[in-house]
This record gives structure tokens, sequence and C-alpha cells, in this order.
């Protein structure tokens, strides 16, 4: 299973549901910039938690996606190699995807999601190229995966199945094999899954996700927010026989949507799967290279894929502008645009309600549910997305405090509210410390917050309160 801490009564070794974790390695992330320098620092505490689990671990990238053309502005392979050191992975995994990109004055930009790249010898060349970048600096068997695409198959483009099989061709990579996918692109207008699987080189699937997902808008959605559709279970069990290769049966389920699905359906769900896993011999596996074999040599063959990335680039850089209009641009325009548009608004708000709250608590309150949409949408338009929460939410921060004047004779103690949780986010990500001047009691304040009750009355009580940084 793919693990959260609020999934921790599901993967707990006395439950005997799960026998191996895959871990997300971003989430253990986050991005500070103390002393001017931006890096990646990791959550040691999270990150013991999860080491002293029993269950052996995999690693499943979500940040760094195999059809990017160009790198991260901060170097990520310390945080990688650390996880991989310490964990001991199999293998490791990242998606078929692209989540940056080259805006305005050669600004490296975050696409705000994990979007599908176009289909192409282009896409290939640089897949293989990340491909083999992984693998030679993690010194680990690499699995791409193969990944959702809610827009039209285009004119021009390999089909699904071609792609994905191009891609492990050109890289000599293995195959991550998520059904859940491949259903969703079937049930939205694509390759059937048949068709995919067909084309596939099957005796180089190494892990298989399942998932459940919901309808929106015409489009069934990669929500990982219910259990496995019974046909796609089905499905399962007739190919699990032919793969020869077959490592890791993972299921997929995002911890917001445990309360809807309940921790008892989800351990029938990892139920279902052990059985599915007891049909197939079992086998043993091993990691082929020394722990202390990570390197950051370059490979001659990336020399090779330069022409790739730059035929790329531009296509890429197409979508992400599409993407970044209010509506579609024509009639005819894609439909899938909107649902890529709807849940990189959805995954930014996100965002901001996990590390900003009281501040947008307070905005409902004080503007109603109607406008405060409204102002966040205003402030998408304004600034392209990030890709760490409290890197996002200080750039809301900063952009808020401009608003003050048209907004704190509405809301008298938003100015307040919003140096504190500004205050929090200085002390994490640069290590600053900061003295607050509060017209109120802090902890009333913030406890109406809380309860959805408008502070507006609170008795005035001047507090000084000093923020320090760890």
């Amino acid at each position: 299973m793919v693990w959260w801490p609020a999934l921790a009564p599901l993967v707990a070794p006395g439950a005997g549901l799960v026998s191996v974790l895959e871990i997300e390695p971003q989430a253990f992330w986050e991005q500070v910039d103390h002393g001017g320098r931006p890096h990646y620092r990791v959550n040691e505490a999270l990150f013991d938690q999860v080491a002293d689990l029993p269950q052996p671990k995999l690693l499943h990238g979500v940040g760094h996606p195999f059809c990017n053309v160009v790198d991260d502005p901060i170097d990520p392979w310390s945080a990688w190699q650390q996880a991989v050191l310490r964990l001991d992975p199999v293998w490791v995994s990242e998606h078929l995807s692209f989540n940056r990109t080259t805006g305005p004055q050669s600004r490296i930009e975050s696409a705000g999601f994990l979007l599908p790249p176009p289909q192409t010898a282009a896409a290939v060349g640089q897949a293989a190229r990340n491909i083999r970048q992984f693998r030679r600096r993690l010194q680990r068997p690499v699995a791409f995966e193969t990944g959702v695409n809610y827009l039209r198959p285009r004119e021009g483009e390999m089909r699904d199945g071609e792609f994905f099989a191009a891609v492990s061709q050109a890289a000599d990579a293995d195959v991550l094999l998520d059904l859940h996918n491949l259903w969703c692109n079937e049930r939205n207008g694509r390759d059937t899954v048949d068709a995919v699987l067909d084309a596939l080189p099957l005796h180089r699937v190494r892990e298989l996700h399942l998932a459940g997902g919901m309808q929106e808008q015409g489009f069934w959605l990669d929500a990982h927010s219910a259990t496995v559709p019974p046909a796609l279970m089905e499905l399962t069990e007739r190919l699990i026989p032919r793969l020869p290769l077959l490592g890791a049966l993972i299921f997929e389920l995002l911890p917001e949507h445990l309360p809807t699905v309940g921790l008892d359906a989800a351990g029938r769900q990892l139920e279902q799967l052990q059985a599915l896993w007891r049909r197939r011999p079992p086998r043993r596996w091993s990691v082929p290279a020394s722990k202390q074999q990570l390197t950051d040599a370059r490979d001659p063959g990336d020399d090779a894929s330069d022409d790739a990335g730059r035929l790329l680039a531009p296509q890429l850089r197409c979508l992400v502008e599409d993407l970044s209009m209010s509506s579609p641009s024509s009639p005819d325009a894609d439909p899938g645009l909107r649902v890529l548009q709807d849940l990189i608004a959805d995954f930014r708000r996100g965002a901001l309600a996990r590390t900003v709250r009281h501040t947008l608590s307070l905005l409902l309150l004080g503007l109603g549910r109607h406008d405060t949409a409204a102002l966040l949408d205003e402030y998408a338009r304004t600034y392209p997305p990030e890709p760490f929460a409290a890197v996002e939410a200080e750039q809301f921060c900063q952009w808020l405090e401009l608003l003050l004047p048209r907004l704190q004779d509405r809301m008298p103690l938003l100015p307040e509210v919003l140096a504190f949780e500004q205050a929090l986010i200085r002390a994490t990500r640069h290590g600053v410390s900061t003295r607050l001047q509060w017209s109120v009691d802090p902890s009333a304040l913030l406890g109406c917050l809380e309860a959805g009750e408008d502070p507006g009355g609170l008795p005035r009580q001047p507090v000084t309160l000093i923020l320090e940084a760890a």
C-alpha cells in the first residue's frame, strides 16, 4: 500500500494486511531557503516513523517525472539518494509525465500537476534520457508508470500502448503498470485496456497499481478515492499469471477519502489483493548494487537526447499555456483541458488549506464562499503554481498582503492572522524568528476560527508573541 500516516492502522504489523509499503519521497521533503540557498530538507521525524516499520519499502516519485525537459532548479539528488540509502528499495519508479516547463525570461515554472506529454519520438527520447539518469544516480532498477491522460488522442501521436512500449525499449526500463490509469483512459475515450496490454512488453512489468476513482464532468478520474472496481479486479486476476517479473501489487488510497471508504472496507480490499497475490509463485528479490555506489557521473548517451528535449519543449509549453487560459480557446477545444484546469485548481487550494487554514477560515467568514472562491481564482491567475505547499502558501500570503487595504475593513483581524501564518512559514522555510503583536488573545482568536465562529466580538487584549525558528 502507498503509505500515509492516516493509514497507519492498515499497515500495522499486527494487522497482517500489508507486506510491502510504497513511499512517495517528496511527501517527506520541505523546500527551504536558509541563508539564501534553496534546498530540499527531509522531514526526519516522519522519515523515522516509516523507516521503523518492518515491511520492505519501494520508492515512487511524484515530483520528477520522466518527460520533463528542464531540470528541477533545486538539486533533488541528495534527498533522493538519502531515501535510497535509508530504505534500501529493490527498485524505484516515477511517472511518465511532466510537471515543469520554461516560462517567460527562461524562468523554470511548475505546471501545477503531473501532465501527459505528447506521445512522440521526442518524448520517448527525453524519457529514456531521464530514466537512464535515475538509474545511474540511484543504482537501482527503474520503472516508469503508465499514465492517466484526460486529453483526446492527437493526430500524429503514437497509440498509448505503442508509446509505453517504445519508452521501455529505448530506456531498457521496466514498467509500473497502473491498471486504474488505463481503465480511466479507456472510459474517457482513449485506447482500451486490452489494446494497451497487447502492445506492452508484459515481461517487463515489475509492479501493478490498483485504485478506485470517481465520475466528474463526464470523465472518470484517477482520484484514488475508492476501492477497486470489481471488473478491474477480475482483469487483474487474469493478468497476474502473464507477468513473470511482477514484484509488487500496490493499492492506492488518498487519506482524505478514508472517512468515506472506511477502514473496514479498505482492509477487505487489501485482503482481496493478498488473495490475488497468492495466485502466483513466490520469488526472491535482491538489490543488485552496493549501497555505496550512488553516483553523479554523466552518461555519454545524454548528449544524444538533447535534440529530443529541444523538440519536446515547445509542445509541453503549449499545453501549459492552454491550461493557463480561463476557458478553452474554441468550441472544439479538448474538454480534457477543463478537467486538468480543475485538478490543478483543486491541488493549489488544497495546499493553501493545509498551510494557511486560519487565514482561509477568516476569509470564508468575512467574504463568504463565493467571494473567497473568486479571490482564490484571482490569485491563481496572477501567479503560477508552486509544487510545495509551503512555497505556494508563502506566495499567496505575499499577494494577499497587498490586498489588505481593501479587505481589512470587513475583517479587522485579518492582518494579525495573516502575519501569524506568514511567521510560521518564515520559521519553517527560512529559519527566521518573528515578533508578533496581537490586539486580542491569539488562543481565543485561533480557537474561534477552528470552530468556524466569527472572532469579531473578542475583547481587546494586547499580546506580544515571539515565534522562534527551531
